[in-house]
């Protein structure tokens, strides 16, 4: 049986005293004299009393919960990231409420609004179909801070985390470049998505560094990185007669519906196409041909984007945090081993 919680009505009891004075004491009201707080506080520490979460929210305001906002959880980069939000709130005694924007704008703006009340602060990484963001700023203005992960907005008043996604797509096109490919193709998701656009703009730099020309059919931008429009991909590379020597892909899914596609029809990897992807889930090194891929290091990412939110909570300021990503080779990209 669960031994009885220690409440003030104990303390009034043991001193003979009124609940509302042990109340007013172990608030520091004046009304109270130091001798007899001093006594409340002894007996309290002597019979271990702890005041409730719910009465210490309700003098200070605070609701020890944070709301996080992500684009789904059936992804392992954000149950990952998740992850990481949940061990550093755990540790600072906060409460996590998940919920999932299925990248739709209008679901996001619904959730957004109804945080406003609920939560001291909202950790989020947007809907793709988002490109109004004003919903968050709106948040901020009413006195919550939001810190945004992985996709992020500009023009929203927030902290931010990211990996340097520019940089990730570099370390991948220049992997392909070594194994002497000139014909690379870029999957990419839509433009208008920070982490999408700054893979394209890695890819193009790349590419024209090296003073290779890039055709038009050497893009694909797909509504989004699932493996689904992967396959849309290599149907669209397939149908056209002239296969890429290599890809890069803006996310793993689209790589892995793309690889399916291609090794349905004959086309082996990566003898025939080499490919990379981004993300490093943890079905690249389970696949039959393991994938290359870019680690975004998803866990770093949520921990540290925990970890801004209580410093803002605490009254810093917000900065932007810049995550180093990691190329990690595998089979799939290494036709050429020398």
């Amino acid at each position: 049986m669960a031994k009885k919680r220690t409440s003030i009505y104990d303390i009034a009891q043991r001193l003979g005293v009124s609940v509302s004075s042990v109340s007013r004491a172990l608030s520091d009201h004046p009304s109270i004299s130091a001798a007899l707080k001093e006594r409340i506080r002894q007996v309290a520490e002597e019979l271990h009393y702890t005041p409730s979460s719910v009465a210490v929210n309700l003098k200070t305001g605070r609701r020890n919960t944070i709301g996080v906002v992500v684009p789904g959880i059936n992804r392992s980069f954000f149950s990952s990231a998740i992850e990481g939000i949940e061990d550093k709130a755990y540790k600072q005694g906060y409460d996590v409420l998940i919920y999932q924007s299925k990248d739709s704008a209008e679901r996001e703006e619904r959730i957004v609004h109804s945080l406003a009340g609920k939560v001291d602060g909202v950790i989020a990484s947007v809907a793709a179909d988002t490109t109004d963001h004003s919903y968050y700023n709106d948040l901020a203005a009413s006195g919550v801070p939001v810190v945004l992960f992985d996709r992020t907005a500009a023009g929203v008043d927030a902290g931010t985390v990211i990996v340097d996604d520019y940089q990730g797509a570099v370390l991948a096109v220049k992997h392909l470049l070594r194994q002497g490919f000139t014909r690379i193709y870029h999957c990419a998701g839509p433009q208008h998505v920070n982490v999408w656009g700054n893979r394209m703009k890695g890819y193009l730099d790349t590419m024209q560094g090296a003073g290779i020309p890039i055709a038009k059919e050497y893009i694909f931008e797909g509504l989004n990185t699932s493996e689904e429009e992967g396959r849309r991909f290599a149907k669209e590379v397939l149908a056209s007669g002239t296969l890429p020597e290599a890809v890069f892909f803006a996310g793993d899914f689209a790589a892995l519906g793309a690889m399916l596609k291609f090794q349905k029809a004959g086309i082996r990897i990566p003898e025939e196409i080499s490919v990379v992807g981004l993300a490093n889930e943890p079905f690249c090194q389970l696949l039959a041909t393991p994938l290359s891929s870019v680690d975004q290091f998803s866990y770093k990412m949520g921990y540290m984007a925990g970890k801004m939110m209580f410093d803002r909570l605490r009254g810093e300021p917000q900065v932007g945090i810049v995550i180093a990503p990691e190329l990690i080779i595998r089979k799939s990209s290494l036709k050429n081993t020398k």
